[in-house]
């Protein structure tokens, strides 16, 4: 979305709030943080609000500028891109409204900035990418008398693509937002990614799915089951993904649809062989390989969440989440393992 010529990348709204300086960004649909949830487990409601990869993107001839942003509920980190270079690291801290004085890479005077080695973006355009957990609110943008304009379509990478899944999606517990991996594999291969992951909350509800497929996006990416193993049973959890994935295949502008089975994980060597992450482990892979391949939908491939992350030397030590190193890994790995070849999902 446009908005105050500035694109909100990976944003579904801009929401004021009463009392607030500014408007809260938003991944998902307002009506979302009052109807999410699975029974009692209804922390998807206020984990919509939650910032993962969201970007603010402009081109600007300004020597330098501020931007005024303030998280709330957590400390977020920002990165600012300028292209594809990294420019700095910052940190939004919870409560207080950040200005961060953004200055034009001295070094680029030196240089034809044209002839750097092309990648996703142009390299005049400006990136404030947003970490996670926090809420964040746009204050300003102030250029200090330059114009500014989102940037063109082909300034930006041809190939967009969308991911839902769980808090591993979402990018924890990596220390930089941009080792997650959907960023990693995006950037390997060259496309762009909406990070519509929901931490603890990826219960595959109709809401969720009838949005998805109203996203205009070449690629969905679906990782599924993690955040369900531990309370259904594999019956009830195809049930839910069959009905899932009959609403978002219903996306017109979809050219593929990747389903993420299981990753690695402590769930099979667990003591306790009554809990639902060591019972169903395997039963819930199995579920994702039989419903995908009974879809009937080509566009549908399921993907072993084994050969994303192959070991548990992938994971932090709660043996569930990756750590980065974990994460970059996963993302080289979902790069090679089922985007060999993007030419199927060109505009």
């Amino acid at each position: 979305m446009i908005y105050q010529e500035i694109e909100f990348h990976n944003v579904d709204h801009l929401e004021q709030v009463e009392g607030m300086a500014g408007v809260r960004i938003e991944r998902f649909p307002a009506f979302f943080s009052r109807e999410l949830g699975m029974g009692d487990r209804v922390n998807g409601r206020f984990r919509t609000r939650r910032v993962h990869g969201c970007e603010l993107r402009f081109i600007t001839e300004a020597p330098y500028y501020d931007l005024c942003l303030m998280a709330v509920e957590e400390d977020v980190d920002v990165i600012v891109y300028y292209g594809d270079m990294m420019h700095s690291k910052h940190t939004l801290k919870a409560g207080v409204s950040t200005v961060l004085h953004v200055e034009y890479p001295p070094v680029y005077k030196d240089v034809d900035i044209t002839k750097l080695p092309g990648g996703r973006f142009a390299p005049w355009v400006w990136r404030i990418l947003l970490g996670m957990n926090g809420n964040v609110y746009y204050q300003y943008l102030d250029t200090y008398g330059y114009g500014r304009r989102p940037p063109r379509a082909e300034e930006k990478p041809e190939i967009l693509w969308a991911a839902y899944g769980s808090s591993i999606t979402c990018g924890s517990v990596t220390t930089l937002y941009s080792n997650s991996y959907i960023e990693q594999a995006a950037m390997q291969l060259g496309i762009d990614v909406m990070n519509k992951g929901l931490s603890g909350s990826c219960f595959l509800e109709p809401i969720v799915g009838k949005y998805l497929a109203t996203l205009e996006v070449n690629v969905l990416s679906l990782e599924v089951g993690v955040n369900m193993l531990p309370f259904i049973t594999p019956d009830l959890f195809e049930e839910r993904l069959r009905n899932f994935l009959h609403l978002v295949g219903e996306n017109p502008t979809v050219k593929k649809i990747y389903v993420i089975d299981l990753f690695a994980n402590r769930g099979p060597i667990l003591l306790n062989h009554e809990n639902g992450q060591y019972l169903y482990y395997d039963s819930f892979r199995e579920v994702v390989k039989k419903v995908v391949g009974e879809s009937g939908d080509d566009r549908f491939t399921c993907v072993n969440g084994k050969e994303v992350a192959r070991d548990m030397t992938y994971l932090s030590v709660d043996l569930l989440h990756p750590s980065d190193q974990g994460h970059i890994r996963m993302g080289q790995n979902l790069a090679d393992c089922i985007w060999k070849d993007m030419s199927y999902v060109k505009k």
